[in-house]
């Protein structure tokens, strides 16, 4: 009887020091967030997409998305284990709402092989993807960077396990991407309950600062999401 009482009371000191352990951690404060966020440095930079297989040998997706007013822009690849290939489609959609509706204008499929984007139609990619490549090809991210970036505000929802950082940035590399001039608002944000069950997860967004409705994100998955996977 003392013995069970022993490993009762052991039991409950240690549920007790691991709950006290989890009210010390401080979720909602900027270096917590930008220890989570600083994974990026995985991705960012990265510029051979194979390469993400060694990142990600179970396979990835990436999801491009530019925005211009009821535009849409979307670039979705799938590495794929088993074949080792990186194919996916590139698509125009105009945006309706009241009801929301996507309708697409302009699709092609492209194909990643041998440091090239390889396209079904190379006068419709010519036309909607300007780009030609991702911004994580060119540009580097790290626990060092962000810290370094002016602040603009950060946010961690219980209720949902999600975190999200925002920073201006005048970064050359992200203005001669986007081919533009001046401050950008960049913002990463993830969910922790996702990167702990299912792996690696991060959005990565670049909004014009005098115009925040405007501008790109970029996601990469550790695995093929059905919400992103150009099977679907």
């Amino acid at each position: 009887m003392k013995k069970r009482m022993f490993l009762i009371m052991v039991l409950l000191g240690g549920l007790i020091m691991m709950s006290l352990a989890g009210c010390g951690e401080n979720k909602n404060s900027r270096e917590w967030i930008e220890n989570k966020v600083s994974e990026v440095s995985r991705v960012y930079p990265t510029e051979n997409l194979f390469d993400l297989f060694k990142q990600f040998p179970k396979g990835f997706n990436i999801t491009q998305t530019f925005y211009k007013d009821s535009l849409r822009t979307v670039v979705s690849l799938d590495g794929d284990e088993e074949s080792q290939t990186i194919k996916g489609k590139i698509e125009t959609m105009q945006i309706s709402t009241d009801p929301y509706k996507e309708e697409v204008k302009e699709h092609v499929d492209v194909e990643y092989k041998d440091g090239e984007f390889i396209f079904s139609s190379n006068e419709v990619a010519e036309k909607i993807w300007d780009y030609k490549g991702f911004l994580f090809q060119k540009l580097s991210l790290n626990r060092d960077v962000l810290s370094q970036m002016k602040l603009e505000k950060f946010q961690y929802y219980s209720n949902r396990n999600v975190f999200e950082i925002y920073y201006f940035s005048d970064d050359s590399t992200i203005n001669n991407f986007l081919n533009s001039k001046g401050e950008h608002i960049l913002s990463i944000s993830g969910s922790e309950s996702y990167n702990n069950t299912k792996g690696y997860r991060l959005n990565v967004n670049i909004a014009f600062k005098d115009n925040p409705n405007d501008g790109m994100s970029e996601i990469v998955s550790s695995w093929i999401d059905d919400r992103n996977s150009v099977s679907n």
